[in-house]
């Protein structure tokens, strides 16, 4: 299913123009067609929180139906999953609700679901009306609106995160994990790298493959618990594990190390820490050992910034991220700050200083975006590195502003 990007003057007009495409999809047809959509009418419906909700929700409904076909779309209205099943309609609009009402993160999701007949509703079912637990209005109207207060975004934000590091501990560093990769990923504009509604200048990776491979490390992240993570062997025995299952899963022989180290090295410092500031010193502990065992042989220069504990992440763009708010912009300011050695190895030297030269005067440039994006897309530039980077950063943050919250967690289970 390829899913066509909407645009309008308002929300209210590209909502109808998506339910009658979603009617269109499923007419005279059989079976049943779900979308699953943020249930978030803020401003910017592209807001991370939004769509790792979204993500969530989604990998749950894969391990409970049997899909015939998925696809996606990220526009104004945010991240949304389109579902081909062979259930019946009115039995997985039931089944919807039931996530909407009760799930710990129903509340940050939608659902439409249809059939060559009809669209399933509450109201067909003879069911209250939904409504927003913080408008305390229908939600299909404040969606068709626009909320603009501070306050709205910061306790959705806020709901979101306390939902994160709530569970066991397995749950608590996947739920992390699946954050840092949504947040990193799932945005606008890539500046060279895949995305949503980009294809990137990497031929063996887009974005499709992205989502089986995010599932597929959640999963394996679950089994972090049951290695030493003090132990290295340990430690890079689960590393190996989770790349041989990303392969599998993508179906293609890209490397997926660097990314794997940078983000499993970040939960196995976690767990090791003492306090947030600690990550950083265990990050270069295990990061010498693993260096000892020639993990980085291959590609010293690329595992440079492990050996610094992430210095550049935990000192600098970690505290640019809070500050601005933006995703975008952290990149481009990471970008600017370190040598991405994709982009070296790509496009040579000249091209990674003129990179560096345009993120460095653009990060705080929102309006020149588009066009560092094009540049980077029609160049090949493909930032590969600061990207899996920013995956730390989003990961960093949040265990910053929740550490005492989680590692408490962590205690009381271990106790």
């Amino acid at each position: 299913m390829d899913i066509v990007q909407l645009t309008s003057e308002t929300m209210k007009d590209l909502r109808h123009k998506r339910e009658i495409i979603m009617q269109s999809m499923i007419d005279s047809q059989e079976g049943t067609l779900l979308v699953l959509s943020s249930a978030y009418a803020g401003e910017d419906r592209r807001i991370h929180h939004a769509s790792y909700a979204v993500f969530t929700i989604f990998y749950e409904l894969w391990e409970r139906f049997n899909m015939d076909s998925w696809s996606y779309t990220f526009d104004a209205e945010g991240f949304m999953f389109y579902i081909r099943l062979d259930n019946d309609a009115r039995e997985v609009k039931d089944i919807l609700i039931h996530y909407e009402d009760y799930h710990p993160l129903g509340f940050a999701i939608d659902s439409d679901v249809f059939d060559k007949d009809t669209q399933w509703t509450r109201a067909k079912m003879d069911l209250p009306t939904r409504v927003d637990a913080y408008s305390k209005r229908p939600l299909s109207t404040i969606l068709d609106e626009v909320n603009t207060e501070k306050k709205y975004k910061d306790n959705f934000k806020k709901q979101i995160e306390s939902e994160i590091v709530r569970g066991d501990r397995e749950t608590i560093l996947s739920n992390i994990l699946v954050y840092g990769f949504v947040a990193a990923f799932a945005k606008p504009l890539g500046f060279g790298m895949y995305g949503p509604n980009y294809k990137g200048s990497n031929d063996q990776m887009n974005f499709e493959r992205f989502i089986h491979l995010v599932r597929t490390y959640k999963n394996a992240v679950k089994k972090i618990t049951s290695h030493n993570s003090k132990r290295i062997n340990d430690v890079v025995a689960l590393q190996q594990q989770i790349e041989e299952s990303i392969n599998r899963a993508v179906l293609n022989q890209q490397s997926y190390h660097f990314a794997v180290y940078v983000t499993s090295i970040t939960l196995f410092a976690f767990i090791n820490s003492k306090g947030y500031a600690d990550i950083s010193k265990q990050v270069k502990k295990l990061a010498v050992e693993s260096e000892a065992l020639g993990v980085f042989k291959d590609e010293p220069e690329r595992f440079a910034i492990a050996l610094t504990g992430f210095k550049e992440l935990f000192s600098n763009t970690v505290p640019y991220l809070q500050k601005s708010g933006s995703i975008e912009s952290s990149l481009l300011y990471l970008l600017s700050r370190t040598k991405d050695q994709s982009i070296l190895l790509h496009n040579g030297e000249q091209n990674l200083l003129k990179v560096q030269f345009l993120a460095k005067n653009l990060m705080a440039k929102e309006d020149k975006w588009l066009e560092m994006n094009k540049f980077c897309s029609s160049s090949y530039i493909y930032p590969h590195d600061t990207t899996n980077l920013m995956i730390v950063v989003a990961m960093l943050d949040l265990m910053q502003r929740n550490y005492l919250k989680i590692k408490m967690l962590f205690d009381v289970e271990e106790q």
